[in-house]
């Protein structure tokens, strides 16, 4: 339990820390904020990993919130640690809808992948609708990117 309060701790001190800067790229960007993501990153992926369903709910939105903060950063290193709790039947589902958004909102191709298994083959009717929902969405947004593109591209008239 100690360990797990400590965890707690941490993860708040360092994003807070990293959520003060605000904006990690602009010129007020300095090595001391890299650092302090990395820490963040790997103390979220730590708490994302434990048994604590409130722990892991408060990682996968502090990840949300770090995505809206630093949107060109794609957290990688979070997929896998979000994926896990999404596909686990025991999880509380309250972590997995939290993990599910997180997941989302990375746009990772691994992470629609068990968003779309989940939509499909959950036992967790509201975990289900949610999780389809959120495969429509994504194929509504790629289905515009396309589209986009595909009007964006000149015309190339060819003769025979």
């Amino acid at each position: 339990m100690k360990k797990i309060l400590v965890l707690a701790a941490g993860v708040s001190i360092l994003t807070a820390g990293v959520a003060s800067a605000q904006d990690l790229s602009g010129p007020a960007f300095n090595p001391a904020n890299a650092v302090r993501l990395e820490q963040s990153k790997k103390s979220l992926v730590m708490a994302l990993e434990s048994s604590s369903p409130g722990l892991q709910s408060s990682a996968a939105q502090t990840v949300r919130e770090l995505k809206t903060l630093i949107p060109d950063d794609p957290f990688t290193c979070m997929v896998i640690p979000l994926m896990r709790i999404v596909k686990d039947e025991d999880a509380a589902v309250e972590a997995r809808i939290l993990a599910a958004l997180a997941l989302h909102e990375l746009n990772s191709a691994k992470g629609d992948f068990a968003i779309k298994g989940e939509a499909k083959y959950s036992d967790v009717s509201r975990f289900q609708y949610i999780c389809a929902a959120l495969t429509a969405e994504r194929a509504k947004e790629v289905q515009l990117a396309r589209q986009t593109e595909s009007a964006s591209s000149p015309v190339v008239a060819t003769t025979r």
